[in-house]
């Protein structure tokens, strides 16, 4: 649309004076049929002083083509026609709530446009006729909800792909800017924010334990089921960042109890995987012990397991508290039968090891096992020494096995291992 212009300066000072429009600029006259024609868009009334013109026709094209735009999810094209209707009527409600949409939608984590998207939501609903104040509040809430939420998963699915500090750090960055500008529209609104919050917690919730289940745990235990240094330390890093978002999950609504006790559940798994977590090296043909949690460690790891524990108690009163777990603590082999017995220096230990220096080690066979087994064991007990019914399965036979030797003369008193690489 052009504003009515003098051909001959350019001014746009044009005052209808007799019949005619004058340029105050220049002097220059013309006719009401000539002003017309100088017209490119709009239609002139020439009926007062002054010219004004209907731009009508123009902002309902304007909108046509931003909802065509924004339906073919063009939403950069969207925007551009809301602002040419918003440069003609400022207050043209229409064009400031799909104005808010368009920019919204074309949010990525390295450019969030969420606070224009607010902006232009606030503007819609302060100049919507009162008739549609209400159904503007509507749809501006569940739209800033939609934009959180889609914003969020980014976030979300960016740490299931790697838990890094930094997908970490987006997620909790963003969770803040999301909550902050919510607010800021649904306190305006008047809508309650508790279904956005559930389902924003269900979303950090997916991705810690799908980081967990998918990748985490499968990295550290690599091809061979023994982790390196650099894998365990990886690991529990990782570890503290699942348990990190759990908590935040957890914290971010007072009224999912079911999902919490859920939470709290995977919670326990993920700490008492951590504790029982341990490095390898390979040294003189065999698997051997290399780095885990220290004492203290674990100590304050299983006091958290503990007070979780309370927390599903507190909210399911049937829940019955377990026994405080003893964490694993292999010492250089006998993995399985330090898993059942519970400790590497105890009599059937202190048997079952003379056996495997003063028996199996002597004969090429032997050693060979004894090799197998360490390369296997590890990993059976890291996944399932703690579960009862692991125990329960290798009791009855480590007990028979070990009243044999007893009976073969195998001493059960306190015992140093033999150096028999």
């Amino acid at each position: 649309m052009k504003q009515l212009t003098c051909e001959m300066c350019g001014g746009t000072d044009l005052v209808k004076d007799g019949g005619v429009f004058v340029c105050q600029t220049c002097g220059t006259k013309y006719s009401i049929e000539e002003a017309k024609k100088m017209m490119i868009e709009g239609s002139v009334d020439v009926s007062g002083s002054t010219v004004k013109v209907d731009n009508t026709g123009s902002i309902e094209n304007y909108y046509k083509m931003a909802e065509s735009a924004y339906e073919s999810s063009n939403q950069k094209e969207a925007e551009s026609y809301c602002n040419k209707i918003i440069e003609i009527d400022p207050q043209n409600y229409k064009a400031w709530f799909l104005k808010g949409k368009a920019a919204g939608w074309q949010s990525t984590l390295a450019n969030i446009r969420i606070e224009e998207s607010v902006n232009c939501f606030t503007k819609a609903v302060d100049n919507a006729p009162e008739e549609k104040v209400e159904e503007i509040k509507k749809d501006a809430s569940k739209e800033i909800e939609n934009l959180s939420g889609a914003l969020m998963t980014l976030c979300c699915n960016n740490f299931a792909k790697y838990a890094s500090k930094e997908n970490v750090s987006s997620i909790l960055s963003n969770l803040v800017l999301t909550q902050l500008y919510s607010m800021v529209l649904l306190s305006k609104c008047g809508v309650s924010a508790d279904g956005f919050k559930k389902d924003i917690a269900i979303k950090i919730s997916n991705a810690a334990m799908s980081a967990w289940n998918n990748k985490i745990v499968s990295d550290y235990f690599g091809s061979d089921g023994h982790s390196s240094k650099y894998a365990w330390e990886r690991f529990i890093q990782q570890g503290d960042y699942v348990l990190n978002l759990l908590q935040v999950a957890i914290n971010l609504c007072d009224d999912d109890a079911s999902a919490d006790v859920v939470r709290y559940k995977n919670m326990i798994k993920v700490q008492q995987r951590l504790i029982d977590s341990w490095s390898f090296t390979y040294s003189n043909g065999g698997w051997v012990l290399d780095c885990t949690l220290t004492d203290e460690a674990k100590k304050l790891r299983t006091d958290k397991i503990m007070e979780w524990h309370q927390k599903i108690k507190e909210i399911d009163p049937s829940y019955e508290l377990p026994q405080r777990p003893e964490p694993y603590r292999p010492n250089g082999g006998c993995y399985v039968a330090t898993a059942v017995y519970g400790s590497y220096d105890c009599p059937e230990v202190w048997t079952l090891r003379r056996f495997r220096d003063y028996d199996l080690a002597e004969t090429r066979h032997g050693r060979a096992f004894i090799r197998t087994y360490y390369a296997i064991s590890p990993t059976l007990v890291r996944w399932f020494g703690h579960t009862e019914w692991f125990k329960k399965m290798w009791r009855g036979k480590l007990d028979r096995m070990v009243e044999r030797l007893r009976e073969k003369g195998y001493e059960s008193t306190p015992y140093e291992d033999r150096d028999w690489k």
